[in-house]
């Protein structure tokens, strides 16, 4: 023992050693139990904000297989001074214990999870949007009076819950109903939204199927612009150009000199073939009234003068008329 301390000192020490360790413990029971009291998960028993004082969780039994019933809640962080959002987001049935799916919310939209659920999971779906029971937790370090929470999706309000009270560290569950459209929907939750401080978390939701909405009709494509007619020049007079003088032969010409020829031999056909019995002898006795008129007009126009030699050609082509002048030369050769 050191000089000059008194006899007794070693019990005095003693029981201050005791007094401290007891004060420390007393302590440490009651940290432990307002931990327990915060991380405890607490469901609902309707449709919007519920909270009651948080007990110990039960053992959750055996899932069915294919069947999610989730998992307990996540233990809140100490909570800040107002109402804070916690981390678990969940997409439920309306039984309210069913999850469908569920996720950790970020602080940002890149650390959110990111979870998939179906319109078949919505409870509502009408005109391409999908209406979903979800739940989340807040917890407030001092009790809070009618606060609001609101939901967004791409930035655009989808639900809203108004006049949650909370008492000082007790779990509370939110449930709500948001409208959520078909692809991915950025979520926004903010908890004491009309506070300077809110708390905001986020998780991204993508909806696989169309909520109903109506099938979209390819574009139809539209008809070329027409461009409007340029207007037309004044019309030009018509230049009347006088037809060219008719062209006539005469006497002297090669063809005045054919015209000649089938005249003379038109009149022996038609002199010979009287009594023939030819079917065509009246249309020959034409052909030779017309060459005879030429012969005496001394003239004759190139148009005529064309139609005058088809038609003599149809004659000495055919085989009957070529037979019977054949025959009647003949004939006319053995008289004396």
């Amino acid at each position: 023992m050191t000089a000059g301390l008194p006899a007794k000192r070693p019990d005095a020490f003693k029981r201050i050693t005791t007094l401290l360790e007891f004060h420390m413990n007393h302590r440490t029971l009651i940290a432990a139990f307002l931990a327990a009291t915060v991380s405890a998960h607490v469901s609902a028993e309707n449709f919007g904000s519920a909270a009651v004082v948080a007990k110990p969780s039960a053992p959750v039994a055996p899932a069915a297989p294919g069947v999610n019933v989730g998992t307990p809640a996540m233990a809140a962080p100490a909570p800040a001074a107002g109402p804070q959002a916690a981390e678990a987001f969940r997409i439920v049935k309306p039984d309210g214990v069913s999850i469908i799916s569920q996720g950790t919310m970020g602080s940002n939209v890149l650390t959110g999870t990111a979870i998939n659920v179906s319109d078949k999971d919505a409870f509502l779906v009408s005109a391409g949007k999908c209406a979903f029971n979800v739940k989340y937790d807040e917890i407030s370090a001092t009790a809070a009076v009618g606060t609001t929470n609101r939901l967004f999706s791409n930035d655009k309000l989808v639900a809203q819950n108004t006049k949650i009270d909370l008492s000082a560290r007790v779990l509370k569950t939110i449930w709500t109903q948001p409208y959520l459209s078909p692809g991915l929907n950025n979520v926004k939750v903010v908890v004491n939204a009309e506070s300077a401080a809110p708390s905001i978390k986020w998780i991204r939701v993508t909806v696989a199927g169309t909520c109903g909405a109506a099938p979209v009709a390819p574009p139809v494509a539209s008809a070329p612009a027409v461009k409007p007619a340029e207007p037309t020049a004044p019309a030009k007079p018509a230049v009347t150009v006088p037809p060219a003088p008719p062209v006539h032969f005469a006497p002297g010409s090669g063809e005045w000199n054919n015209l000649t020829t089938m005249w003379g031999y038109s009149n022996y056909a038609v002199t010979q073939l009287k009594s023939a019995n030819y079917p065509r002898y009246a249309e020959l006795s034409r052909l030779n009234a017309a060459l005879t008129a030429a012969m005496s007009a001394k003239t004759v126009e190139r148009g005529a003068y064309n139609s005058l030699i088809t038609a003599w050609n149809t004659f000495v082509t055919e085989t009957q008329f070529k037979t019977l002048m054949a025959t009647a030369i003949a004939g006319n050769t053995g008289k004396k």
